[in-house]
């Protein structure tokens, strides 16, 4: 399912539709659906961080979820990237349903430095975003 059609529509503040995929900006949390057959790469990542930063605040470390509704591909070791500078998420969360989401999320979990939580919905990634935020309080 897509954010858009989800209760969580009108939760967004902002969405950026780029040339590799929807990203949906909500307070504290990103929800990414890239376009099929596209590569998400560190070129792709610096966009989004930018606009997160603008729309969630400079200092932002929001949760991410990565809604993959289409085929895509990763390239893996651009997470070190991203730690390289120093960005952080205070949560991952994945919903694969297609092989090649699971074989991305394989290459993602031996670069991405913490843990990567596989749901199988959008309700159940903001139900264990929600778990994480009461526990945090």
């Amino acid at each position: 399912m897509r954010l858009a059609d989800s209760k969580y529509a009108d939760q967004v503040i902002e969405s950026i539709d780029y040339n590799f995929g929807v990203f949906y900006f909500l307070d504290d949390i990103i929800v990414s659906e890239m376009h099929k057959g596209i590569t998400f790469n560190w070129k792709c990542a610096e966009q989004v961080i930018a606009d997160a930063k603008r729309i969630l605040g400079e200092d932002c470390r929001p949760h991410y979820i990565s809604n993959r509704i289409n085929e895509y591909y990763t390239v893996s070791q651009d997470w070190l990237k991203f730690f390289n500078n120093r960005y952080f998420l205070k949560s991952f969360s994945v919903i694969t349903p297609h092989p090649s989401g699971m074989m991305n999320l394989i290459f993602e979990r031996m670069f991405y430095r913490r843990k990567i939580f596989q749901v199988t919905s959008l309700h159940d990634a903001f139900e264990h975003i929600e778990k994480i935020q009461t526990k945090s309080v």
